[in-house]
Formats: C-alpha cells, structure tokens, sequence
C-alpha cells in the first residue's frame, strides 16, 4: 500500500513550521529599544491628552510610565517636573528634573523646576541662583524671566523686578505673565489704584484676557473707582462675563457702588446659566432682589445657595430675614440658628433669632439670646432697641439680676 503524500495546504504548514525560529531572544537587539520608545510615546501622547481633559493626575501617571520606558526622553521628563510640581508631587519633581539635568546641564526646564522647588522649601538664594541659571541658558525663553521676577516681587526687591519686568516687556511684547504679576503683587498689599495699573497694561496688550480683566475690575472697585470697572465691562462682549464668573461678580459689585441695583442684576443675567449657578453668583444675585423689593424670588436664590452650601452664613441669613418679615416665623428661627452656630459671636445673629423665637412663641429662649447680644459691645444697642420694642424679653417679674 502507498503512503498517502500529504496535502498541498499541510505541506505549507510543515515548512513553516520548520522554518519557524523558537528563540524568545529578540533576532535584532535594536527591536527592543524601538518597541520602548514607542511604547513611551503612546504614553505620552495619552497623557497630554489627560491634560488637555484636565485630568492632571492620571496625566502624571502616565507620563511616569513614559519615563520608564525611555528614561532619555527629554520632553516627558520636561512634562513630568512641571506637573509633578504643580500638582504638589515635589518628589517626583525633583526627580525628573534631576534626571532632566543630568540628560541636559542646560536645560532650562530643569533649572527652572529645581527653583521652584528650593523657592517652596524657603530656600530663596538656591531658587534665585537656579532661576539666573536657567535665564542665562535660555535668553529666547520668558519662563526663566517670569519665575525670577516672581521671587524678587516676594522679597520685596521692587527696583529689581521692574527692570526685570521692563527687559521682559521689551522681548517678549506679548506675554502677560510679569505684568499680572505685577498687579497681583500690588494688590495683595492693598495698593488697589497701582494695581489697577498694572492690569490696564496687560489689557492694553491683550483687551480680553480674562485674568486682566477681572483683577482690573476688582482692583478699581477696592480703589473706590467702581466707573472704571464699569468702562471696562462696556467694552468687553457679554460672553467675557459667561467665560469669567468672578468679572460678573465685581461688574455688578460696582453698579452697586455707583447705586445702581437693576443694572447689576443685568450684569449677573448676562452671565450664562453655567455660570450664573456659582454660589458667590446666586449669592450676590439674592440679595439685589432684596434691595429691589423682589423677595419672593430672593427667597428661592438663597436657598438654591445652601443647596450648594449649607454652611453660607450670609445665605442663612439673609433668607431668615425675609422669612421673619413676611410672618414664617419657625423657618425664620431655622435660618438664625444656623447663622448663629456658623458665627456665635456675630450679635446681629442673635438679636434676631430673639425676635423669630420671641414671633414662634418661645420668650424663654428668646430672653437667652438677647442676653447673649447683650453681653458685647456691639451687639447691646441691638438688645436695647429690642427690650425697648418688646419689653416681655426682659427678665420675668421676680427674676433675680
């Protein structure tokens, strides 16, 4: 009997087979290599896209990863130090910087992170010396510059930093950073005209930059200038107010200054309704309704507010005052107590809880709280003007004093 010859497609598979190599071992060492740094790129390329999501610590973690697989890869150790930094990860920060610089002993990234970091552990001099350091190895670069007028601003060097700032301007023309700066430095010690200034500058770079623009407003609100600000939100389109929670906010503060109630309810309106839920929106929002007699829809936004937060004392209280003044008197007690257990020293608090308990028929613990307001300075003009109007909240006949 004849073997059977095998099948055309099975003799296929035999040579295959037979030319197949078993080895695990890579056949080219530089496979390995190429599949890591691909693998490191994946990576990366994931991770900026976690930051563009504003996912920063899965962005870290990914870029942690990259590292890994090619610790030679200078643009994700670059990523890594920053967001490390910024996201209060200072060990790895450090690390990657280090790593950075040992990759680069010019890099300017890495300069700059080590600054930041000698600049957060109070150590000013090494900060000063690596932000020079990174100034003098990149000229065409504005970050070493900005960090560096960062810190003279902090110690105090003004003279110093305004030269800074000047080289800065003169080269780089479009970059804001110093310039705010700047405004944040004046502002934070109460130099509100100066400050507002500085961020006219920064808008006279770019007129709508958010930034500016609201630390503008609030700047000539504090100096007492609120038409600036005024002057300003006519220029902008009203979706700046959409983009730009706190500009809103301090464009209808100035209406307010200037006695303008209605036109400051318009402002917080112009807001989109993303927006216009901000509790510092809603918050504000409820208590123009109450200038402008709109009580029952004050009502509503305050307590949309303590949805938001139950702890918003000003919330609390507010909304406890209409309810005292329309006859709720129980609800009015809920709203004072609240506002009394959030601020216990605030005698106002406690003047009119008296009065909402002294209305839900409770003299007896209405008689506390008076004596409570009574007992500071501040608050014994309010205790004597309610005794006055309401004698029962005096100590019962025969009470010892």
């Amino acid at each position: 009997m004849k073997a059977r010859r095998p099948a055309p497609f099975a003799a296929m598979l035999l040579f295959l087979a037979a030319c197949t190599s078993v080895t695990t071992n890579p056949n080219d060492p530089l496979d390995a290599g190429e599949w890591r740094t691909t693998k490191s790129r994946m990576y990366q390329d994931l991770a900026l896209q976690c930051l563009q999501a504003q996912d920063h610590d899965r962005a870290r973690s990914l870029l942690q990863q990259a590292a890994q697989f090619d610790p030679g890869e200078r643009r994700t150790l670059e990523l890594l130090a920053r967001l490390a930094y910024v996201c209060g990860d200072h060990a790895t920060a450090r690390t990657a910087a280090m790593n950075l610089q040992q990759l680069d002993p010019d890099s300017v990234a890495a300069a700059c992170t080590l600054g930041a970091l000698a600049e957060s552990s109070d150590r000013p001099a090494e900060a000063e010396a690596c932000y020079r350091k990174a100034l003098a190895c990149g000229p065409d670069e504005v970050r070493p510059g900005v960090d560096l007028h960062r810190l003279l601003l902090a110690q105090g060097r003004e003279s110093e930093a305004g030269a800074l700032r000047a080289t800065l301007q003169a080269r780089f023309p479009r970059a804001l950073e110093a310039t705010l700066d700047h405004g944040a430095s004046l502002a934070a010690t109460g130099r509100w005209a100066a400050a507002a200034s500085a961020y006219d500058q920064a808008l006279a770079v770019v007129p709508d930059d958010p930034t500016a623009a609201s630390g503008f407003a609030l700047a000539a609100v504090l100096a007492a200038t609120p038409k600036r600000a005024l002057e300003l939100g006519e220029r902008l389109p009203p979706r700046a107010r959409a983009d730009n929670p706190a500009l809103a906010l301090t464009l209808a503060t100035a209406h307010l200054q200037c006695g303008e109630p209605e036109l400051a309810l318009r402002e917080l309106d112009l807001a989109l309704p993303g927006s216009r839920t901000a509790p510092s929106l809603r918050l504000l929002r409820a208590e123009i309704l109450v200038r402008l007699g709109q009580h029952e829809h004050a009502v509503a936004e305050f307590e949309r507010v303590l949805l938001q937060r139950p702890d918003e004392v000003r919330a609390s209280a507010g909304l406890g005052r209409l309810h005292l003044a329309a006859g709720r008197a129980h609800a009015a007690v809920r709203c004072f107590e609240d506002a009394s257990r959030l601020q216990p020293a605030n005698p106002v608090h406690h003047a009119l809880l008296a009065k909402a308990l002294l209305d839900a028929g409770d003299p007896t613990r209405a008689r506390q709280h008076v004596r409570i307001a009574a007992g500071t300075a501040a608050g014994k003009p309010l205790a004597d003007e309610l005794l006055a109007r309401h004698p029962e909240l005096g100590p019962p006949p025969g009470a010892s004093r």
